[in-house]
């Protein structure tokens, strides 16, 4: 059973870097619109802010913290979950670098990116999720609340990311129209998404690091 783990997280890895890879263009365009960034963007720029620590960075050390957490209300984390926590960090900073996508001044071409990069954010989440080898910290916390609550994601993610945008906006993080679209309408367009590939995080059953371990 183990090895069969073992294979099908292989066959599924490249479709799971592609969702990492799908949510830092997301993130970047919505970065680049200057029209606000999602919730957990506008925390981690909060911090980033303070600290002086990259944007990708606090990403990922925020990961962390977010797993141990969600261990501490028994929510397991699986292979998708540590590599989500180091590679969209990763490629939203080197994207950046790279200047992989033009930054603009025009407002059209501002909304543009932002309405882009909401909808991207969102279907990287769902393209990860769909593997089916564990969620990210942040996405894992959330399908554990949902199935945990029994309420719908468009409930339960405004509830956890108005919560987070109020601490980001505290701490300094940029907050506009687009905050607003990715909180409230955010968890509208991932639920939206799922129903369209028939996909139920909360009969979605997400390999764990356990599952890949034999043990005697």
């Amino acid at each position: 059973m183990h090895s069969e783990n073992s294979k099908l997280t292989l066959r599924r890895l490249p479709k799971l870097m592609l969702g990492f890879v799908i949510i830092a263009i997301g993130i970047n365009l919505t970065i680049y619109a200057n029209m606000g960034l999602n919730p957990w963007g506008t925390f981690h720029q909060g911090i980033s802010s303070i600290t002086g620590i990259r944007f990708g960075a606090v990403s990922q050390i925020t990961g962390i913290v977010i797993i141990f957490i969600s261990l501490a209300i028994k929510l397991y984390p699986g292979i998708g979950t540590l590599l989500n926590m180091f590679f969209i960090g990763y490629f939203v900073d080197l994207f950046d670098q790279l200047h992989f996508i033009p930054q603009v001044d025009t407002l059209p071409v501002r909304i543009l990116y932002l309405v882009v990069g909401t909808f991207l954010f969102n279907y990287g989440i769902f393209v990860y999720l769909s593997c089916k080898l564990g969620a990210g910290p942040r996405d894992g916390l959330l399908v554990g609340l949902v199935k945990i609550t029994g309420l719908s994601v468009s409930i339960m993610r405004p509830m956890i990311e108005v919560t987070i945008v109020v601490i980001g906006i505290l701490l300094g993080g940029s907050y506009g129209v687009g905050t607003l679209l990715n909180a409230f309408g955010g968890g509208y367009i991932l639920n939206s998404i799922f129903k369209f590939y028939n996909f139920n995080p909360k009969e979605s059953k997400q390999m764990v690091i356990t599952d890949l371990i034999k043990i005697k």
